[in-house]
C-alpha cells in the first residue's frame, strides 16, 4: 500500500516590517543618485561651432597712371590674368624706365612707347593670354612682340602700346596686361613724339613684386648689362 505525502504549499517569506522599510529607503537613495549623473532631458545639443577660417586677403587692386605732356590716363593692371607681365612693368616703372620716353609708331589703332625691339630687345618673356582681356574694346595696355611670327613670338619686356580702337584680329596674338579705365580720350589724342613725364603705380605692389622677386633680379641684371640704369 502506497502512502501519499501531502505537500504543504510554501508560503512567501515576508521580511519584518522594519527590514522592509530599510530596503525601500536604500533603493530610493540609489535611484536618486543615478538621476543626478544623467544628462538633463531636452533637445540634443549641437556640437560646438568651429572657429571660421579667416577669409583670404583680397587681392590688391593696382593701377598705373600715365602722366604725359598733354594729360594723363589711368590703367587697371591685370595682375591676376597677366601676373608676370604686370610684375615686369611695375619693376620698370620703379626704375623710372619710361620717364621721358616718347610715344611713336602711331596708327589709327595704337600708340607705342619703349625701346625699339629690333634694335635693343634687352630680354623677352612668355606671352600671357586671358579671355577676359581680348581686343573687343579700346583702351588695352599691351606688350609688343619680338617677331611677327605668332607661333614663335615672345613678349617684349620694355616695348608696350595702348589701343584706342577695337582690333579683334589681335586676340591671342598680343598680350594684354591692363585696361584704360580713365582718360581714354587723352590716350586717343596723344601726339606722335609726345613724351611720358612719369608713370605712377597706385596701390601697394609690394606683395606682387615679392612673388616675382627671383625673376625681377634676372630682369634687373639684364637691364644693367644693357646699360639701362635705374633712375630711381
Amino acid at each position: 500500500m502506497t502512502t501519499h505525502r501531502t505537500e504543504r504549499p510554501l508560503r512567501a517569506h515576508r521580511p519584518p516590517p522594519l527590514a522592509f522599510a530599510a530596503l525601500l529607503s536604500a533603493a530610493l537613495a540609489l535611484s536618486a543618485c543615478g538621476k543626478d549623473d544623467a544628462a538633463p532631458a531636452g533637445p540634443a545639443q549641437a556640437p560646438a561651432a568651429q572657429a571660421a577660417a579667416p577669409a583670404p586677403a583680397a587681392e590688391t587692386v593696382l593701377h598705373a597712371r600715365f602722366v604725359c605732356e598733354s594729360g594723363s590716363f589711368r590703367v587697371l593692371l591685370a595682375t591676376k590674368e597677366a601676373p608676370t607681365l604686370c610684375a615686369n612693368f611695375i619693376n620698370l616703372v620703379g626704375r623710372g624706365y619710361y620717364e621721358g620716353q616718347a610715344w611713336g609708331d602711331f596708327s589709327r589703332v595704337v600708340r607705342q612707347t619703349g625701346r625699339n625691339p629690333g634694335k635693343d630687345p634687352v630680354y623677352t618673356m612668355p606671352r600671357e593670354f586671358s579671355r577676359k582681356l581680348f581686343f573687343d574694346a579700346p583702351g588695352r595696355l599691351c606688350a609688343s612682340n619680338d617677331t611677327d611670327n605668332p607661333s614663335s613670338a615672345r613678349a617684349m619686356a620694355t616695348r608696350i602700346f595702348v589701343t584706342v580702337r577695337p582690333q579683334e584680329r589681335w586676340n591671342l596674338q598680343y598680350s594684354v596686361f591692363g585696361t584704360i579705365v580713365e582718360g581714354l580720350d587723352v590716350a586717343t589724342a596723344l601726339q606722335e613724339g609726345e613724351r611720358i613725364v612719369r608713370i605712377e603705380i597706385e596701390g601697394d605692389a609690394s606683395a606682387h613684386l615679392a612673388a616675382h622677386a627671383a625673376r625681377i633680379a634676372e630682369w634687373n641684371a639684364a637691364l644693367d648689362a644693357a646699360g639701362i640704369p635705374a633712375r630711381r
